[in-house]
């Protein structure tokens, strides 16, 4: 008996001991080492450099393991259709001008909540040192199935469209440019033979002005004069029968610089300059003129662009 009782004795004190050096849980997850896991195959990098937004800022991107990272020079291959053009990066950009079009001629947005307008596009191409203008107006589909796009050089001291091109895709058909980038690198070359004969330069950082003209010492303002008449086959709505483009200085006097008449009903219900681009030459500038016509069957309407030159020194009365 005695030996047994020391026996259980010891294999008491021995299951105490063991349970005793058993760690606490709190204290493993605390004490667990952090597991940092590195791969050396993972791609470097990409310095991805945003023109224009904080001058030289940078942003960095990270690829994924996966991804491929063409060399300089080298266009992916999913990228790349069979017979079509290699996109550029000089494709010209169009200046953004829903807002203040849609501002100006708010009265003219239908319905309960507003129809949208249909809104057309405008894209400055480039200006030469003796005051030509080169653009192109991307007018808005009205259910004909077709992409339109008109480019011009314009003369601005005799508003003079010295060339241009009018382009319609077929209608309803994929045959053709269907947008903007796609026609500039269909006739990009076509396109820069004719910028190189009138000498202009294509506009790098293009903006649309608004307010006052300063000229020096001088502060010039523009404003459209207008007439209306009233239309018996659209329910006698009052549309422009005329208007006069007309530019005051401060110091100078004032000068018409456009004037249009309509002797049918033209459709137009409304016309404003919304501002104006300079170019160059400090002398001229061009007022970019926006107005709605009525839509082929009402509502929504449709804007349009026209451009006309003005001196900011010459031509005016007091």
């Amino acid at each position: 008996m005695r030996s047994i009782q020391i026996s259980a004795a010891c294999l008491t004190l021995l299951l105490l001991t063991a349970c005793s050096d058993e760690p606490d849980p709190s204290e493993t997850q605390a004490q667990a080492p952090l597991v940092i896991e590195e791969s050396a195959d993972r791609l470097p990098p990409v310095e991805l450099k945003i023109p224009g937004v904080d001058g030289d800022t940078d942003v960095t991107l990270m690829p994924a393991e996966d991804d491929v990272i063409p060399a300089p020079g080298q266009v992916a291959e999913e990228a790349l259709v069979p017979g079509q053009p290699v996109p550029t990066m000089d494709i010209p950009r169009p200046l953004i001008l829903s807002d203040v079009v849609h501002s100006r001629f708010s009265g003219l947005l239908e319905g309960p909540s507003g129809a949208p307008i249909l809104d057309s596009v405008f894209y400055p191409l480039g200006w030469s040192s003796d005051g030509k203008l080169a653009y192109a107006i991307e007018p808005p589909d009205e259910a004909v199935g077709s992409y339109f796009l008109n480019v011009y050089i314009q003369d601005l001291v005799t508003d003079k469209i010295l060339w241009k091109d009018n382009y319609q895709s077929a209608p309803e058909s994929n045959q053709g440019p269907q947008s903007f980038a796609a026609y500039w690198m269909a006739n990009e070359k076509a396109i820069n033979e004719q910028l190189a004969k009138f000498k202009i330069s294509k506009a790098e950082n293009s903006a649309l002005y608004a307010g006052p003209i300063s000229q020096g010492d001088d502060s010039l303002e523009y404003n459209v004069t207008k007439k209306l008449r009233a239309e018996p086959d659209f329910g006698n709505v009052a549309m422009v029968s005329e208007y006069q483009v007309i530019v005051q200085s401060a110091q100078r006097g004032s000068k018409t610089v456009h004037s249009e008449k309509y002797e049918k009903m033209s459709g137009i219900m409304d016309v404003e300059v919304i501002g104006y681009l300079r170019g160059s030459d400090q002398e001229r500038v061009a007022l970019l003129v926006a107005g709605v016509k009525r839509g082929w069957e009402g509502p929504p309407h449709v804007t349009w662009f026209k451009v006309i030159g003005t001196n900011l020194v010459r031509g005016f009365k007091k």
